[in-house]
């Protein structure tokens, strides 16, 4: 993608976001207009102990917004006539076939499936007596063996990352490939997001790239440096960088990885049973004038935006929970206008 940068607006955004950053835990920010990149910098360090600064090539949890990867892998599969958003989830995960008849992979993306979600609930703590290090597959034995009622379709949206981790176990049982191994060769790989990867991925912590994420405490900031559900793919398990997002951010605006038809039903909200929209597509918060998606996880937040009409979209990846990206979005937004 065309970097043309406005030494102005770059001045503007370093003002607003240096000065909370440094010399903690930071960000990187990466704002694309009219398909051009007119800023990419990065703030504050991603290792204290080291005091690495952070740059555009710095790696970090995206958290939950790797949620428009999952529902980018179901939409890639649909296209080639492996799946039907409208199958139901038993179809391509056996093990759930009881479930009721509208569990459907749709329901899925759009979270009005009623699958709960087993994060810091008992439902986590079960999962943990199955495996210390539970993958996916054990989100699909605990599931299973719960049951149908605890699954119910009654149209009420209820946000659910286990939701999106059977999405995740979907494509792999579709695509024959991991999770992981799906995305490297279908998505980053070709797009050169060669800083981009699905956990889990034991060597990320040795990658001198990689960002610690920060919890900022009374005696100052502590490290979270991995998660025992760390090995669960689907509700958001990437790492990646500010500068990847821009080539991310250049095959979505030019059609490289699903068709616009494909992407008008992405962004396209959900329904209740009611009628009444939930706000939310395939993996992205949707309203009339953008979409967006936030997410936090050990330390990391992170806040994208996508304006409709604007030709404006802002991607921020932090490592410390200290840090409002959402905020920063904004800001950036008014200095682009």
């Amino acid at each position: 993608m065309e970097r043309r940068v406005d030494p102005r607006q770059s001045a503007r955004i370093d003002r607003i976001v240096a000065r909370k950053t440094e010399p903690v835990p930071g960000l990187a920010i990466a704002v694309i207009k009219d398909r051009k990149v007119v800023h990419l910098a990065g703030y504050g360090s991603a290792d204290l102990e080291t005091a690495t600064p952070i740059t555009p090539q710095t790696q970090f949890h995206m958290a939950s917004c790797g949620k428009q990867f999952t529902a980018l892998g179901i939409m890639m599969l649909k296209e080639k006539s492996r799946l039907a958003f409208d199958d139901h989830i038993g179809k391509h995960i056996p093990e759930l076939s009881g479930y009721p008849e509208g569990m459907t992979i749709r329901r899925l993306l759009h979270h009005l499936s009623g699958i709960p979600d087993l994060y810091e609930t008992r439902l986590e703590r079960k999962l943990l007596t199955l495996s210390r290090h539970p993958t996916n597959r054990d989100v699909i034995r605990l599931l299973a063996s719960l049951g149908c009622p605890m699954a119910r379709t009654g149209g009420r949206f209820s946000y659910s990352n286990t939701g999106y981790d059977l999405l995740g176990s979907v494509i792999e049982r579709v695509s024959g490939q991991s999770y992981r191994e799906f995305f490297r060769a279908r998505v980053f790989a070709p797009l050169g997001m060669d800083d981009t990867f699905s956990l889990p991925a034991a060597a990320r912590l040795a990658r001198r790239q990689c960002a610690i994420g920060y919890q900022k405490k009374r005696r100052g900031f502590v490290a979270e440096t991995e998660h025992r559900l760390d090995g669960i793919c689907g509700s958001g398990s990437i790492y990646s960088t500010a500068a990847d997002l821009c080539r991310y951010e250049a095959a979505l605006a030019a059609g490289r990885l699903v068709s616009e038809a494909t992407m008008r039903i992405a962004l396209r909200s959900g329904v209740r049973d009611d009628g009444s929209p939930t706000g939310y597509g395939f993996g992205w918060t949707v309203t009339a004038d953008f979409i967006e998606h936030s997410g936090e996880w050990i330390g990391f937040v992170s806040h994208m935006r996508r304006y409709r009409r604007r030709r404006l979209s802002i991607y921020v990846l932090s490592n410390t929970t200290s840090v409002n990206p959402e905020r920063t979005v904004n800001s950036a937004a008014r200095a682009f206008w």
